[in-house]
């Protein structure tokens, strides 16, 4: 099946974004936009709720991350439920892509199959994700002792941020069709993407790149907080 994957470009590019909207510093290289500031989000990820749902398109891996997926296939296989395809030939579609925003600036996806979304809504997800709306790359490495992220993909574990034309910002583009997290389900937000992923940003920075980041976004809170409330509203009410 054809799929939209997360980390792939998206209708917001470079250009779209005004110059006053980008911050004055720079992480891993890349520009960063306000608006992963301003735009709302729900307190955390809570699969219980949202059923995975931005799973459903499969995600875009760097080389690196494909060949150590491959390099673990025997414990993800050995997590992964009867609705799984357990051959490794099967987890991802074999085109690659060439993309500057990957470390390695190439990238391939992940497979995409049909099934039962559950509270999602969704017809489709990665193969990766197994029948209780779980990751098997993350429970794979947990199960292994290691952190949850060992393994997987970046675009994953930073969704709803992703990087599109060398800045870092907000994916709107996935986010649209999320009922629990996206601007389907703007009531339920309680504060700003950035707020919601400082875990997720902490392990893909630098310690002193997120104290840079930390700093800019207490400094500029309450002008943050004002534009995040009136976004939210606008979105509420769309």
């Amino acid at each position: 099946m054809t799929a939209t994957h997360l980390g792939e470009e998206h209708h917001i590019d470079e250009s779209d974004i005004p110059a006053s909207r980008l911050a004055p510093f720079k992480v891993q290289g890349f520009k960063v936009d306000e608006l992963i500031f301003t735009q709302g989000f729900v307190s955390y990820c809570d699969i219980d709720k949202c059923g995975g749902g931005c799973c459903h398109s499969g995600v875009y891996a760097d080389t690196k991350e494909y060949e150590n997926i491959l390099r673990h296939k025997n414990e993800i296989i050995a997590v992964m439920d009867e609705t799984q395809i357990k051959d490794p030939a099967g987890w991802f579609d074999g085109e690659w892509i060439e993309d500057a925003d990957f470390p390695s600036g190439r990238a391939t996806g992940t497979q995409v199959h049909e099934r039962d979304g559950g509270i999602s809504g969704f017809t489709e997800g990665c193969v990766f994700l197994d029948k209780n709306h779980f990751c098997s790359i993350q429970v794979a490495a947990a199960k292994n002792g290691l952190h949850r992220w060992a393994w997987k993909p970046t675009y994953c574990i930073m969704f709803p941020i992703t990087v599109t034309e060398g800045t870092l910002t907000y994916d709107d583009s996935h986010s649209v069709d999320l009922h629990h997290c996206g601007p389907q389900g703007a009531a339920n937000y309680v504060h700003s993407v950035y707020e919601a992923m400082r875990e997720e940003l902490q392990n893909f920075l630098s310690k002193e790149e997120y104290v840079v980041m930390e700093e800019y976004f207490q400094k500029n809170k309450e002008r943050f907080e004002a534009e995040r409330m009136k976004n939210s509203l606008v979105q509420i009410s769309l």
